[in-house]
């Protein structure tokens, strides 16, 4: 017999998951899955109850190639916001669907559904019941899901509930969807034409077994005989997203198993096997997976504006495209796939799109902003190429795209030439108006008819000179020595620059400044600690003892650590959006975690330790699960774009969630791998293996992928004499393709040969 797609995993898992079969197949529907609450349920608190009931919940996990939804409404049939390539497209209505059960029209009432809501699909189950008869007759089992090949589906599955023989009668009514740049008049199976970004779009309505009554409109009708056995009978409708005309589809719908298994199959394939003596970080890797999954779009099989091959959007529920501020975080977390094709896909979809000036820009999307935004996309890169070499022709493609890049920010943004960066658009950094420092010139009060200045900001300095470095790995790498020596050069520019003029030696921190009378703005900011992020800042005193300042809990060390501005500073302003401003985001927390992680690596200090590591990586684990579940302290995680409404003075546990959900803009995976698991990419064979975990009992990831080989990296921590792991022993080893190749008792640094 085959083995299931998971048996490794739940081998790995041991304990009551081996003796749970659905786990073996559908490993990820079985982490992420949960029960969709709708109304308060009972012997809970009622101001718990409220909580257990989000908005979000109205959504399906699944996505296809370039087909999602932004929101589900909770009824028969499939409505919401179902958008193709970009939200700027969506439809509301796909169909509406009613059923009657022995010719009597039956009413759904909310008290005879349930719904549970897995990453594969989403299952209605109702019991419904013929007028009059006083209990439920008829069971009915409404699958909802998108295919990978664009097919918005309701599959649905009844039976006889009562032992009787029943008629079930489904009927669906299907209005005709405006589609942009509309083509021919529409004629069922066809629903629409058009042309969407520079693509051809047709959507069908596949409905077999299902005849077409009289009318204008497109009412579909079958009738289901649910023997009282109680076997169970099925139909299902879908309607289908294509950029060609195909009349039938190319193959049969899947049935909701066969989706589940489908959909389950790229994380079996795509991620590693993660486990951890703390389930709210195993729980948290697997969730950040699905969130790579579900910000994926696929155009092999025909390019869109800029986008070709795989693409990874911002956010699909906010901001549905590529966007250069959340891309270096992209590639970090891509980077840990498997398969290196989705990172360089990604990679070369930042370059397809640039300003006159050889900036990246944004591509055409949802938003569309046409923006440069400041990012270090080509350090991300030399820290793929650690970990998948790229092929030397794919860098001899890209090496000229970056290198325009970095010179535009290099000569463009600089006016007065002196290697500084300098900006006057606070959005370009990505965290728009929470740096107040744009602002101190407004009387230190937020002024958004106020033109701000153009700074001189570490931001833009740090991640130039991060991609300067960059580009010297990647030069080298590639052969080309003067690429790699003009780059040398422009990185201890930028240095020279910003230690002479952004450090204040009297606070031992660095800071913005005015571009054009070098006057400094005396915030400190998240920002003055990303010279230590990007190696820029030197590893000497007085640099590093800027450092103290991310660990301390009057500055930075807030609750959710890092606060983009110090509270120090932050609780002296006056602000009128929503009672406070983003100051706490998924993305400068990940951006703290790197630079806790650069700090311990590579530089010789004593105010951050491997222990504040963890201690981010936990309260970030807290910030994400709501924690209102009085059962289930990881129920239901989501990062949202920002969280307002974070003092410590708040009333509320947790601060207040942005509208936007599931937004991949940060990172968190190559922060678990570079962190607590300890692997440190190198541009060499050798392979090094530094963990953090030091409260951790145990650990293992299995399947990384790197430098061509499959890494199995497990701690357990010796002294009980009972391996966790069947053939591993206790403490830290290293295996290469099934072989051990390094091991010692404790925690600590590996250093081994790569076989």
């Amino acid at each position: 017999m085959a083995p299931d797609l998971f048996d490794r995993w739940v081998e790995f898992d041991g304990g009551r998951a081996r003796n749970t079969p659905a786990l073996r197949k559908f490993y990820i529907d079985g982490t992420l899955g949960h029960q969709v609450f709708r109304m308060a349920p009972r012997g809970v608190p009622p101001y718990i109850g409220r909580q257990l009931i989000l908005d979000d919940d109205e959504l399906l996990l699944s996505s296809g190639r370039r087909l999602w939804t932004r929101e589900l409404t909770h009824q028969i049939g499939l409505a919401g916001q179902f958008c193709f390539v970009h939200s700027t497209y969506c439809v509301k209505r796909l169909f509406d669907v009613r059923f009657s059960i022995d010719g009597q029209p039956i009413v759904v009432y909310d008290n005879q559904y349930a719904i549970r809501r897995f990453p594969s699909h989403t299952t209605f189950a109702y019991e419904l019941g013929a007028p009059g008869s006083g209990q439920p007759t008829v069971s009915i089992e409404e699958h909802k899901f998108i295919t990978y090949d664009d097919r918005a589906a309701a599959i649905y599955s009844a039976r006889s509930g009562d032992g009787k023989d029943h008629v079930l009668r489904i009927e669906a009514i299907a209005p005709y969807p405006r589609l942009p740049g509309g083509g021919s008049p529409a004629a069922f199976p066809m629903m629409g034409s058009g042309r969407y970004q520079n693509q051809p779009i047709f959507l069908y309505l596949d409905a077999p077994d299902f005849e077409r009554l009289d009318g204008d409109i497109v009412h579909l009708a079958t009738e289901l005989t649910l023997p009282a056995s109680g076997e169970s009978v099925a139909a299902d409708l879908a309607m289908r997203f294509a950029i060609r005309e195909q009349p039938q589809p190319e193959r049969p719908l899947p049935s909701v198993l066969e989706q589940a298994s489908e959909y389950n199959r790229w994380f079996a394939d795509n991620i590693p096997y993660f486990d951890s003596s703390d389930p709210a970080f195993k729980k948290m890797w697997y969730y950040r997976w699905w969130i790579v999954r579900f910000n994926m779009v696929d155009f092999r099989d025909g390019a869109t504006g800029d986008l070709r091959n795989h693409a990874f959007y911002e956010g699909k529920l906010g901001f549905d495209n590529p966007i250069g501020f959340a891309i270096p975080a992209q590639i970090k977390e891509l980077t840990y796939l498997r398969d290196p094709e989705y990172a360089l896909s990604q990679l070369r979809n930042s370059y397809a799109n640039r300003a006159d000036n050889g900036a990246v820009l944004d591509p055409p999307g949802s938003p569309y902003w046409g923006e440069t935004y400041s990012h270090w996309i080509v350090q991300a890169a030399a820290e793929l190429n650690r970990v998948h070499p790229i092929p030397q022709q794919t860098l001899a493609e890209l090496l000229p795209q970056m290198a325009a890049d970095v010179r535009a920010w290099a000569t463009s943004y600089d006016q007065d030439g002196d290697a500084l960066p300098e900006r006057a658009r606070p959005r370009v950094t990505g965290y728009d108006l929470d740096i107040l420092s744009w602002w101190h010139w407004s009387g230190a009060r937020l002024d958004q008819t106020a033109r701000p200045p153009s700074m001189e900001r570490v931001d833009l300095a740090s991640f130039v000179y991060a991609n300067a470095i960059g580009m010297v790995e990647l030069a080298t790498a590639a052969g080309d020595e003067a690429l790699a020596a003009e780059f040398a050069t422009l990185a201890a520019k930028i240095r020279d620059a910003a230690t002479a003029k952004l450090w204040d030696p009297e606070t031992e921190f660095f800071y913005p400044q005015r571009a054009g009378d070098d006057q400094r703005a005396p915030y400190r900011e998240l920002h003055g600690l990303f010279a230590f992020t990007t190696l820029l800042a030197p590893n000497q005193p007085p640099y590093t003892n800027a450092l103290r300042y991310l660990v301390d809990p009057q500055e930075f060390w807030s609750r959710f650590p890092p606060v983009i501005t110090s509270q120090a500073h932050y609780r002296d302003w006056s602000w009128e959006m929503d009672g406070l401003t983003r100051n706490i985001a998924p993305h400068p927390i990940s951006m703290g975690g790197r630079t806790l992680i650069q700090a311990v690596r590579n530089y010789s200090q004593d105010s951050v330790r491997p222990s504040h590591v963890m201690e981010l990586l936990s309260r970030y684990n807290d910030l994400v699960y709501p924690g209102v579940h009085p059962n289930d302290p990881t129920w239901r995680p989501n990062a949202h774009e920002y969280y307002s409404q974070w003092e410590p003075y708040a009333r509320q546990p947790q601060p207040k969630p942005s509208d936007i959900s599931h937004d991949f803009h940060s990172m968190w995976l190559s922060l678990v791998v570079e962190g607590p698991i300890g692997l440190v990419p190198r541009a060499d064979d050798i392979l090094e293996i530094d963990p953090m975990a030091e409260s951790w009992e145990y650990f293992l990831v299995d399947g990384l992928r790197y430098r061509g080989l499959d890494l199995t990296i497990v701690w357990d921590a010796p002294g009980d004499g009972l391996p966790r792991y069947d053939g591993y022993p206790e403490g830290l080893s290293v295996f290469a393709a099934g072989r051990q190749i390094a091991h010692r008792d404790d925690l600590g640094r590996i250093e081994v040969a790569l076989p």
